[in-house]
Formats: C-alpha cells, structure tokens, sequence
C-alpha cells in the first residue's frame, strides 16, 4: 500500500540572550504596580540584548546549536529562509548573513520573510512545500524565526519586550512535527494595529484594536481550518498561540472556549481547568523571555517539547500564528512518537540557566549602547573572551561587521 509522504520539522533549537530585566523591576522604576506586569499580561522578565547581539547572531547561534545537536549536514541545506520583523538592512537578508557565517554551501536559496509575527509560519509553510517537491530524500531546509521586540522607554509595550531565535529543520523525517496537509487557514485584513516604520527603532502598537484584530483572525481561522480538517476541539492535546504577552493567550484560548460552549449550549468543560492543561504548559518559556515576535509560537512549541518529553509522544497539537497587518493562520501537527528525536537537543532551560539580571540603569544603558552600535563608524575590535558566541562588532563603511570568537 502507498504511504503518503511526510513533511515537517526534524529539529528545533533556541537562541536567548544572556541578560534580562525583571518586569517588577521595571514596573517599580517607572512607578508602576508590579501586579500589573505581572498578573496583567502574564510575564516575569524579559530578555535584554547586549550591544553585540542583534536578530543576526541570535539567528546564528539558534541555527548552530540545530546543526551540531541534530547532526545536520550543512552541505544538504538547500535552502535557509529566515522570519523576522527586526531586519538590519533594508535590503540584504538577515538569512544572507547566517549563510555566510555559518560556511553553508553556495547551492542554497537565501532570502527573508517579512509579516510582523507571521513571518516565521510564512517560512515554515514555504519551506515545508519546497522539501515536498524534493526528488528522493531531497535536500534539508531550515527555518529560523529571530525578532527582537523594542518600544520606546515609558510606553505601554515596553514590558512587553524580549529576544530571541528559533531554529526549525525542515524536511521529509519529521520526528519532532509532523505537519498535517489541510487546506489553508489564512486570514489577512489591511489594518494599523502594529506598525514599526522605516525612521524608527521602535514599533508602534494601537493595544486594544490589535488584540480586537488578533481575536477575529483567531475565530475566522479555527473555523476554517475545523472545516476543512474535520478536526475538532477534542482531538488536540495542546493549543498554543502567537504570544505577544503570555496573558494573551488566555485570551485567545477563552475566545475559543467561548466559541464550543456556546455550540455545546454550555455543556463543556471549566475554562481555568482547560486553560491550564492544554495551552499554560507551553508558555513557561515566554514568561522568563517576553516577546519574541515571529518566534513567539515557536518558542511556546519548544518549551513544550522540552517540558513535556516522552508525554507529548504522537499529540496532536493546534498552532495559531498571527502577524499585524494583518495576516493569521491556524494548523495542526502531529508530534513524533520517540522522544529522544528532541530531548536534551532544544536548549531552553540551558539558555535560561545563568543569565545575567539587569536593573533599570543597566538596562537603559544597554539600550543607549545598542543603538549607537548600529550607526556608522561604531565598529570596534572586540576581543574573544567566548569561544561559544558570535558577535557584532559595529558598522564600517555602512558595513555591518560580525566576528566569531576564537
């Protein structure tokens, strides 16, 4: 009998950055009740880059640790598409670079997918149809989502800040996610609900309408992709969203809570009891980090691979991506049947073991530093004091300059 081909994500790794700022620290610096930050939207600390970091080396270090822990062969990368809204130039791809700096072979198709947070499932869905129509084994792609989240200081986004990278191997052996065909669930709409224009380093969000555009995308999409699959409630184990901030998802969970009590004529089950078994268990990592942008979703995904382990074996999950703008989508995996395919490999709790917190004045020195590095005439030689990190060493020429330590 003829099997149908499988296609999917092989492997998963993250990059964060080593420094973070408590939100209780920000929230008392800036005369703010904590409980806010904390009860509010749902968040702890946020990840803080240094002057040396940017979406480049995040999406390197996340890409090197997919490599070197998944046994990847570089020369079979056929193709590299990064996700992100944080793009150092208005021209060369963030990918560009990860492909030069990690020596991947010159026969690979290199480009950005740009979203606002929907960059990354734009990625992923891409790369997922190009591995299909490989011929035999066919060559490897790899997806990496990398976004730093910045609002100006004093603004109501701030303490929804982070950092990181996610770094997705995709291919026809999908022992971390099998990625289920169905027809599309897209959802796109001209809205301002979340914009970042070219003169500034900082995003702007109307709050409210982006989380009124966000709920609807969610419904129209669920609703589209239940349709199409026959699948229904009941059949996920987990439900994990686009997390802006973790509270978020509570949010977008209740909204569809709401949606099948109200066809069950209120017959179904506590929304809290829900809640905390099948989506809480996939945010741990987005409290210790905030948010991450296109790599949101998949950080939540990582963590709960990572937490979870031989539990999650064969579950079937439900993924809702969303990017202002806007554009949405909702889909479904199968998660693989041996744990083994991903554990000890992913890197969360490693990443988050040992970071640096920051308070306030370090903070906004860091921020003050961060953007003078990316002005012309700012590079420096910078010695190697970590053999495990790449760095950013400044702008010569209207050249950005990374050097890998020795």
């Amino acid at each position: 009998m003829h099997q149908e081909k499988r296609f999917g994500v092989e492997g998963i790794a993250v990059s964060i950055p080593k420094h973070f700022i408590d939100l209780g620290t920000l929230a008392e610096a800036t005369g703010v009740d904590p409980a806010k930050y904390y009860r509010g939207l749902g968040g702890r600390r946020m990840a803080v880059v240094t002057p040396i970091e940017d979406p480049v080396t995040m999406a390197v270090e996340a890409t090197r640790t997919l490599i070197d822990r998944y046994d990847v062969d570089p020369s079979g990368i056929g193709m590299l598409i990064v996700g992100s809204e944080s793009g150092v130039d208005a021209a060369k791809p963030i990918a560009s670079y990860v492909h030069g700096m990690l020596g991947l072979a010159p026969h690979c198709r290199t480009f950005d997918t740009q979203h606002a947070c929907y960059g990354a499932t734009a990625a992923l869905q891409m790369a997922r149809d190009w591995t299909s129509r490989q011929v035999g084994e066919g060559k490897k792609a790899i997806v990496v989502a990398t976004d730093i989240a910045r609002y100006e200081v004093g603004s109501a986004g701030e303490p929804t800040q982070g950092a990181g990278a996610v770094a997705l191997l995709v291919g026809n052996r999908p022992d971390v996610l099998v990625i289920e065909n169905h027809d599309d669930a897209v959802y796109t709409a001209d809205v301002m609900d979340f914009w970042r224009p070219h003169y500034s380093s900082t995003a702007m969000v109307d709050g409210h309408y982006s989380l009124e555009c966000y709920l609807k995308a969610l419904e129209n999409t669920y609703l589209t992709h239940r349709a199409a699959s026959g699948l229904g409630w009941d059949d996920y184990r987990h439900l994990l969203f686009h997390v802006p901030f973790p509270k978020m998802a509570f949010k977008a969970f209740r909204q569809l809570h709401e949606i099948e009590s109200k066809e069950r004529n209120g017959d179904f089950g506590p929304l809290e009891e829900q809640f905390d078994r099948m989506t809480a268990p996939a945010l741990w990592a987005n409290i210790e980090v905030g948010n991450v942008y296109s790599a949101s979703l998949y950080l939540s995904f990582a963590g709960l691979l990572e937490k979870s382990g031989h539990d999650l074996e064969g579950a079937r999950l439900g993924f809702f991506s969303y990017g202002s703008g806007c554009c949405a989508e909702f889909f479904s995996g199968t998660v693989g049947t041996d744990a083994s395919a991903w554990q000890g490999r992913i890197g969360v709790a490693e990443a988050l073991a040992g970071r640096i917190e920051l308070d306030y004045d370090q903070y906004l020195e860091l921020r003050k530093e961060t953007e003078a590095i990316s002005r012309d005439g700012s590079y420096r030689e910078r010695p190697a004091s970590n053999g495990e990190h790449v760095w950013f060493c400044g702008v010569q020429g209207h050249q950005r300059i990374y050097a890998r330590a020795m």
